[in-house]
């Protein structure tokens, strides 16, 4: 497994992510010819561009998926999830944040004197600031200037003393809670879980881009079905118009316009299905598409781009690949595996008996003249130390070895959820291609089926025109006509939506419609805190 050693300066920050918003700016620029979209936070805009032509919307499926990925409204909420992960990053990051401390005080002090030497008066002024600053390891050092200035009336002391000092401490855990992975736990975690949003942004982009992709080909269907329904009227009427002439002039039974004419009235009820199927629709894609409630709420919507397309030769080994190695979910598992066996790891670490050294180093000075105090400090001439270590030993230190076991158990868990997930995905994969291959299979077969009948359709009316066939056996050929034409339609649609899913399935269903993701929020950055040698996580070094 490869192993990386990378370092971070938290004050490298600014300049680190400034760099990265140029670079996003960078890329969208060299490739105009896709359709962007961006994690930042931001409502939609209030009315997508859109073409208006003889009273109806024309809208070609790019269109549609552009409209869409800008103003859904999951997609709207998933990027306010993704910048508040990352804002969450950055405020874990305030662990190395440097902090400033100031303590002001004064004290005033009257009382008896008890013996000839004691002070009835004294005032104390005190003014202390120092700054703390976390290093990656875990210690915590203290660098301070520390002033007191002492006024008395005793006789055993100067009736004015200023005493300041300079002083350095540093705690430092040994044993527990020592280096970089216990001390950045939380600084993983945040890094983790924005890494996380960004799949599930990435995963919520590709189910609506599925969902228009899928809403559109359904529109594009219900229209050509009414397309079908009316052709069937036209057919219905015709027969019926025949049997009309045909009875004036004698030669049919007047019984036989009552069936035309119960074949015309089925037609128009199947025209009313169709029509209303299509508003059903168009609602749908509206709603994906997130338009305003108003006027494009009723007007008509045409789709442009026509269903026909080329067949796509599928190889399940090399889907099988490419859904493995691009799948957003598998990804997201692959995360929390890293994520929980770094947690087993700090676990382990708390499995071990507390060490601490403290060093404090001392700079003193004190006389009545406050320069000559300030001297004394600098010169280095009265200083003091200390060195002490504190050991502690958790005799039963059941907390700490059930949280491990606990931790181990997490790792486990998380790893058989990753085969799970990995399995399912090699199931949706194998499916998939078989929906594809079948879908397309089903094309040619209902083509070949409604030329068959179209031409069954013709021989039967040359048999009615012989006197050799009744108005009943056409109705019920005009019928299988229709339905072939109908299941043409449906399997062309069907093809549309199985190579949806099966670029969805693949992962590769954002490249085939030119989508790309812009991500100012990417955390490629917080990987540099990390110096100790592990195994990346997965994205790191991207």
């Amino acid at each position: 497994m490869r192993k990386t050693s990378l370092r971070f300066n938290p004050w490298q920050f600014r300049g680190a992510l400034l760099a990265l918003g140029l670079a996003c700016l960078a890329n969208g620029a060299a490739a105009a010819e896709e359709i962007r979209i961006t994690t930042t936070a931001a409502r939609p805009a209030a009315e997508p561009a859109l073409e208006i032509k003889d009273n109806a919307v024309q809208l070609s499926l790019e269109d549609a998926v552009r409209i869409a990925l800008q103003q859904n409204l999951g997609i709207v909420i998933q990027r306010y999830a993704r910048t508040q992960s990352h804002l969450r990053l950055i405020q874990n990051l305030g662990l190395y944040d440097l902090v400033a401390n100031a303590t002001l005080s004064a004290t005033d002090n009257r009382s008896p004197a008890t013996n000839q030497v004691q002070g009835t008066q004294s005032s104390t002024r005190i003014a202390d600031f120092s700054f703390r600053q976390r290093i990656p390891i875990g210690g915590d050092v203290t660098v301070g200037l520390n002033g007191s200035r002492l006024e008395s009336n005793a006789s055993f002391r100067q009736p004015l003393t200023y005493s300041p000092s300079f002083s350095f401490a540093y705690d430092q855990p040994l044993l527990r809670d020592f280096g970089r992975l216990a001390n950045e736990r939380s600084l993983i975690l945040a890094q983790t879980n924005s890494r996380i949003s960004r799949q599930q942004f990435e995963g919520q982009v590709i189910t609506t881009l599925q969902q228009v992709v899928n809403a559109y080909w359904n529109l594009v269907g219900a229209r050509q079905q009414l397309v079908v329904a009316q052709e069937s009227l036209g057919l219905a009427r015709e027969l019926h118009e025949r049997n009309r002439v045909q009875v004036e002039v004698g030669t049919l039974a007047p019984l036989e316009l009552v069936q035309s004419e119960a074949a015309i009235a089925t037609r128009e009820e199947d025209i009313i299905r169709a029509t209303s199927n299509i508003g059903d629709a168009e609602d749908q894609l509206r709603r994906f598409l997130n338009l305003a409630t108003g006027p494009l709420w009723t007007t008509p919507i045409v789709p442009t781009t026509p269903p026909e397309t080329e067949r796509v030769t599928v190889s399940v080994d090399e889907a099988l690949a490419t859904a493995f190695a691009e799948r957003p979910e598998l990804r997201t598992q692959e995360l929390q595996l890293a994520q929980a066996k770094i947690d087993a790891e700090i676990a382990r670490n708390q499995l071990k008996p507390s060490l601490t050294l403290h060093v404090d180093y001392n700079l003193n000075g004190g006389d009545p003249a406050l320069a000559e105090a300030l001297s004394q400090v600098a010169d280095l001439g009265f200083r003091d130390w200390t060195a002490r270590i504190v050991f502690g030993y958790p005799i039963q230190n059941r907390a700490a070895r059930a949280q491990s076991a606990f931790a181990n158990l997490d790792v486990e868990r998380l790893q058989t959820a990753l085969d799970d997930e990995k399995s399912l995905i090699g199931t949706e994969v194998r499916r998939a291609a078989r929906a594809v291959e079948t879908a397309a299979k089903q094309i040619e077969a209902a083509r070949i089926s409604r030329q068959f009948q179209e031409k069954n359709l013709d021989a039967e009316k040359k048999r009615y025109e012989n006197g050799m066939s009744t108005s009943f056996q056409i109705t019920q050929i005009q019928e299988d006509v229709t339905q072939a034409r109908s299941n043409e339609v449906n399997a062309t649609i069907n093809y549309r939506t199985a190579l949806a899913e099966y670029y969805r399935a693949t992962g590769k269903l954002l490249d085939q419609h030119d989508v790309g993701i812009d991500d100012p929020s990417q955390d490629d950055y917080a990987a540099g805190r990390f110096s100790f040698s592990r195994a990346p996580l997965p994205g790191e070094g991207n």
